[in-house]
């Protein structure tokens, strides 16, 4: 089979079969992986809603309005664009003049309370805005095109 001049029968060398064989078996690998590319699956996108609550000194509850886009300010991520927004004094207590304790609104601070409406998963631990989980209670820095304070989120909701 192999003569003295070291050819497998007498037409190749046997060292340049093996190299022939190892140069195919890594071309066929490189062209198997590129054939065979696995399909991303994304889950399911929901439309959702994210509850807010602050409390924000009046000019800055002022410069929150319907429409306006909000991300997170840590990571960047869109949270959604702001469906709802109510703005209301919040109450202090004041001594009267008799002594007694009186609530007033307060004249230097608003409570604000927004909705942002976005796309997003559901999952059993979370809701997943892009890369953000985000959950009840916790608070997150919202930047707007004019604002930027922290809220808390008071309520999750699928539409």
């Amino acid at each position: 089979m192999i003569d003295k001049q070291g050819r497998l029968f007498g037409k190749i060398n046997v060292f340049d079969l093996l190299v022939i064989v190892v140069l195919a078996v890594i071309v066929g690998r490189i062209i198997y992986d590129k054939m065979n590319v696995q399909q991303i699956v994304t889950p399911p996108q929901d439309t959702i809603l994210i509850e807010l609550q602050a409390d924000l000194l009046n000019p800055i509850g002022q410069t929150v309005a319907e429409g306006q886009k909000v991300y997170d300010k840590r990571t960047g991520v869109y949270l959604g664009q702001v469906r709802e927004v109510s703005i209301r004094p919040v109450p202090v207590a004041v001594a009267a003049t008799n002594g007694d304790v009186i609530w007033v609104d307060s004249q230097r601070s608003s409570e604000v309370r927004l909705v942002l409406v976005n796309q997003g998963t559901i999952t059993e631990n979370a809701y997943q805005v892009g890369a953000l989980a985000i959950r009840i209670g916790e608070r997150i820095t919202l930047v707007g095109p004019q604002f930027s304070f922290e809220a808390s989120i008071i309520g999750l909701g699928k539409e």
